[in-house]
């Protein structure tokens, strides 16, 4: 199995779809409350079917099923059963690529059974951690997707119980990717070269960063993909298209489609072989990606893909 996506790394990055969750919101979609996306499932199935057609559309090589928010915590005293939704997530994504392009691949999203950018909420006790996520990854196993894509993770405690837990319960590939405080450490702190190898010796099959802004992409740039080639693993990254401003808030749209496909390009020369974008991108991001990457995927040499301009990035991006 592993054969599969293996050698189609070989030949180009593969480029992950954008925001789905931003998205919903911006068509009107409610999503408040801790269920987030989930109650979409059952309110607007047609439109999320829609929008991962969208991204198949524009290039997408791997469409992400709305299951970031169908784990049984997440949906507790919502009325909403986690288990069917999270089947369902994972048949829309399926019947959008089976439309559109069988060559696709669908993930499947698992994220923090709390807060993604609140460290500290995350549960320290083991064995009840690895039992939550074991379940979805058992869910996600039986619904058939290639890949269960653990991501937005802030805590390493929690990543390591999450691969733990995918790998008992599927053979499927299992990625895993994290939030970046800076360019050395997860948002708990946790060295990223030091949760890079841990993630190797746990079993995953590809590590990467994802929904932090460019410009931190840019500075673990170096770190990472130096502790992904060490430890013998694919990589990847896909960032949001926020940025905080001097006075501490928040501009959640400060890079524009052609910036977020700079950033793939950096690190697509880096050695990563897989590049999307996250909250807040849309299907025109994930068009420029793909159209950035296709350049990069005919030669590198003599190319003109765009990275020396409209960003002020540090010399060791523009070789």
């Amino acid at each position: 199995m592993t054969r599969d996506l293996d050698n189609a790394f070989r030949v180009r990055p593969l480029v992950l779809d954008g925001a789905l969750g931003t998205e919903l919101e911006g068509r009107g979609v409610n999503t408040s409350g801790k269920s987030w996306t989930a109650r979409g499932i059952v309110t607007n199935p047609d439109l999320i079917f829609k929008i991962h057609r969208q991204y198949a559309r524009e290039g997408a090589d791997i469409l992400t099923a709305n299951t970031f928010r169908t784990n049984p915590r997440a949906l507790k005293d919502t009325g909403l059963d986690a288990e069917a939704l999270t089947k369902k997530a994972v048949r829309i994504a399926r019947k959008a690529r089976r439309e559109r392009n069988p060559l696709i691949r669908v993930a499947g999203s698992i994220a923090p059974v709390e807060d993604c950018f609140t460290p500290k909420l995350a549960p320290k006790n083991d064995p009840a951690l690895i039992e939550e996520h074991r379940i979805m990854a058992r869910w996600l196993d039986e619904a058939r997707v290639d890949i269960i894509l653990i991501e937005t993770m802030s805590t390493f405690h929690e990543a390591i119980c999450a691969l733990q837990a995918a790998k008992e319960e599927s053979e499927k590939y299992v990625w895993i990717s994290v939030v970046p405080k800076d360019g050395e450490t997860m948002l708990d702190g946790t060295p990223l070269d030091y949760a890079v190898q841990r993630f190797k010796e746990g079993g995953a099959h590809l590590v990467a960063l994802n929904c932090a802004p460019v410009t931190t992409m840019y500075d673990a740039l170096p770190l990472f993909s130096k502790a992904a080639k060490k430890a013998g693993l694919w990589f990847g990254c896909y960032p949001n298209t926020s940025e905080k401003l001097p006075d501490g808030t928040w501009n959640l749209r400060a890079y524009n489609n052609e910036q977020m496909a700079k950033c793939a390009v950096a690190w697509m020369k880096a050695g990563a072989v897989m590049v999307g974008s996250c909250c807040h991108s849309t299907p025109r991001t994930t068009e420029a990606i793909r159209q950035k990457r296709d350049i990069f995927g005919i030669g590198k040499e003599g190319l003109e893909l765009g990275l020396d301009d409209d960003l002020d990035l540090p010399e060791w991006l523009l070789w």
